[in-house]
């Protein structure tokens, strides 16, 4: 999941939060996410743009993030109190490129990966798929390296609606609205501009999912802050996910082919398009003037 950049540890979050809520019934008694208490203040709140370039140069500036052109992490999964451990491999390159893999203990392996074009997922649980409409624009914004240099691109609409605290400290909470799909709020530390909590509801093939994200312990790589720890709660499972990243690994050769599609989506690539081919074939017919 870059810094570790927000978007890529969502991924992560996503890709193994599905695969697990497969298999983990969903429950009445569950922990919850604390929400954020909105702070007393008659401050005037800044601009978005304004908290957001202030974030990237806390994260290390925006040279800095320019230049890394790949990263590859890896790291440990913990989820409570199941206790199911795990370990993740993500491999990202600029444009847009990735494939990231976790592996469970007892709950087998999710992929998830992209070429810049096609965008696939193969579960345990539900075998290869192909991503399409709402859940493929998400993974597009997910996937995009460097996102936060790109949010005026991704995302159409960012606005700081208060000041709230997490974990008593004073954060700027901006709200990003995407074209289509959920928004995501982000909250900024008023005194670091470090993102340190994320909130969204991402779809799924199980529905809607409601994710609130801790992200801890930033460590500079490169130059480039990256937090090291991510806590996940899902609302309405009985999970807590604790992702801590042991490895950074930026501007390395990552072999091409590492982010074509697999077999099994190469085969679901095929099963669509001469589906496809059939149906457009009979619309042009219609299309035809009739002599």
């Amino acid at each position: 999941m870059k810094r570790w950049h927000a978007t890529t540890g969502l991924a992560i979050t996503t890709l193994a939060v599905c695969g697990l809520l497969a298999a983990v019934p969903r429950a009445a008694a569950q922990e919850k996410p604390k929400p954020a208490e909105a702070a007393k203040s008659d401050e005037k709140l800044p601009k978005a743009e304004d908290i957001i370039d202030k974030s990237i140069e806390a994260m290390g500036g925006k040279a800095a993030m320019e230049k890394v052109r790949t990263r590859v992490l890896k790291g440990t999964l913990e989820v409570q109190p199941q206790g199911i451990k795990g370990t993740f491999i993500a491999y990202t390159a600029a444009p847009n490129k990735s494939y990231e893999i976790v592996e469970m203990e007892g709950a087998g392996k999710e992929e998830a990966g992209t070429d810049g074009d096609v965008y696939w997922t193969i579960s345990t649980a539900m075998g290869p798929r192909l991503l399409e409409g709402e859940e493929k624009d998400t993974k597009v914004r997910e996937t995009a390296f460097n996102a936060e240099l790109q949010w005026r691109k991704l995302y159409p609409k960012a606005e700081c609606t208060e000041i709230a605290d997490v974990d008593d400290h004073p954060c700027y909470k901006v709200v990003f609205t995407p074209a289509t799909g959920a928004p995501i709020t982000t909250y900024y530390d008023k005194k670091t501009y470090l993102p340190v909590k994320q909130e969204t509801t991402l779809s799924s093939p199980m529905g809607k999912m409601a994710l609130t994200t801790l992200l801890e312990d930033y460590q500079k790589s490169d130059a480039v802050m990256i937090a090291h720890r991510m806590t996940t709660l899902v609302a309405g499972a009985p999970i807590k996910q604790i992702v801590v990243l042991e490895q950074v690994e930026q501007n390395t050769d990552i072999p091409a082919d590492r982010f074509a599609p697999p077999e099994p989506v190469k085969a679901l690539l095929a099963k669509s398009k001469a589906e496809t081919k059939p149906a457009t074939a009979e619309k042009e017919k219609k299309a035809e003037p009739k002599p």
